[in-house]
């Protein structure tokens, strides 16, 4: 178990130019160091096995000679994050992301010296607070936002019907689709069946939805995919695969009647449409004074921050921006979008950041 630092053992100081990067300055004692060499030097002696020796029975001395360099490098890997911890605490300091150990120096007898960079949290003061006013935002429901609640309502307990016909968008589809060789026959252990679709939602690709519109059940055809350069699975990613498809079943959606059957099937505690209309403008006039409070406290913070300003630390908008590219990434890649419409997104997405 390494040493703890004694106060003579150790000296810390801090500095940074900016107010989140801080730059740790760091002296060991050379005794701590020699200290921690010897306890590694002897773990050494109890492990190692030398030609002439029994394991554990080899002179301390040739051990200390033969692995001079191991013992160094494990002393120093065990005492600089201890260090770094110790500068954590007595300083007070709430670190973002990994420290940067740099200049190390440990020759002789003279002290270990070492720095680490590392972004902190930043100290956020807080003045004039007292006396901001914020309007606040006049809340109201209109039929019209009830109207399209019942809307999505329907929508969603929507049920789809088998029909004769050729599909259109808003139709379930339930396709076969096997990806074709370079020969054109069929990769079978990638054949999928059965899979359905609502053609017009978004859920492959367009070139694929196009094909499938105006197909009966029992046709089908084949259809060239180009998959973006950051496609997920990446095998995929930038390539073109020709897909052999079969309508198996086209499905209408029916929209149910808005009566008071629908009613008790949305939510049994409640009886006649004049019910479920008046619960849903409860519950809106409820959630829009919610995003009007919001809104609120969000100027209220953009006030304060305008009357204190403080750096945001570049780690955290590294961070921020790798989360908004993947969650962008992947809306892109349901949506189809391709490389040249992902590339002009990521263009300005990245111009964005750079004014931070």
């Amino acid at each position: 178990m390494v040493q703890e630092f004694s106060e003579k053992d150790i000296s810390v100081s801090v500095s940074g130019e900016k107010e989140c990067r801080k730059i740790i300055s760091f002296e060991v004692a050379p005794e701590h160091l020699k200290s921690e060499k010897e306890r590694v030097l002897k773990s050494y002696v109890r492990k190692v096995q030398l030609p002439g020796f029994r394991k554990g029975k080899a002179p301390v001395g040739i051990v200390r000679n033969r692995f001079a360099g191991e013992i160094e490098s494990e002393a120093l890997q065990n005492i600089l994050p201890q260090a770094y911890g110790h500068a954590v605490t007595s300083q007070k300091l709430q670190p973002i992301g990994e420290p940067v150990f740099s200049d190390i120096k440990a020759e002789g007898d003279v002290p270990l010296t070492f720095r680490v960079e590392v972004e902190v949290y930043p100290e956020i003061k807080l003045s004039g607070y007292k006396g901001i006013k914020i309007e606040a935002e006049t809340v109201d429901v209109t039929d019209e936002d009830v109207d399209e609640v019942l809307k999505k309502l329907q929508e969603r307990n929507a049920d789809f019907e088998t029909v004769e016909r050729p599909a259109v968008t808003s139709d379930m589809v339930i396709l076969d689709y096997v990806p074709l060789g370079s020969g054109g026959e069929p990769d079978e252990d990638k054949r999928v069946s059965e899979y359905p679709v609502q053609l017009g939602t978004g859920q492959i690709f367009p070139v694929l939805e196009e094909a499938v519109i105006g197909k009966e059940a029992g046709a089908g055809g084949t259809v060239d995919i180009e998959y973006p350069g950051n496609y997920s699975p990446e095998h995929l990613a930038g390539t073109k695969l020709t897909y052999r498809f079969d309508v198996r079943e086209v499905r209408e959606k029916r929209i149910p009647p808005l009566d008071d059957e629908f009613v008790r099937k949305v939510d049994p505690e409640l009886e006649t449409v004049d019910g479920l209309m008046e619960d849903i403008r409860k519950r809106l006039l409820g959630e829009k004074r919610r995003e009007a409070r919001r809104k609120r406290e969000e100027k209220a913070i953009d006030r304060l921050i305008e009357r204190d300003p403080f750096e945001v630390p570049r780690s955290m908008i590294e961070r921020y921006k790798k989360k908004l590219y993947e969650e962008d990434a992947r809306r892109r890649q349901l949506m189809g979008a391709g490389p040249e419409e992902d590339e002009e997104k990521k263009k300005q997405m990245e111009e964005f950041f750079n004014r931070l």
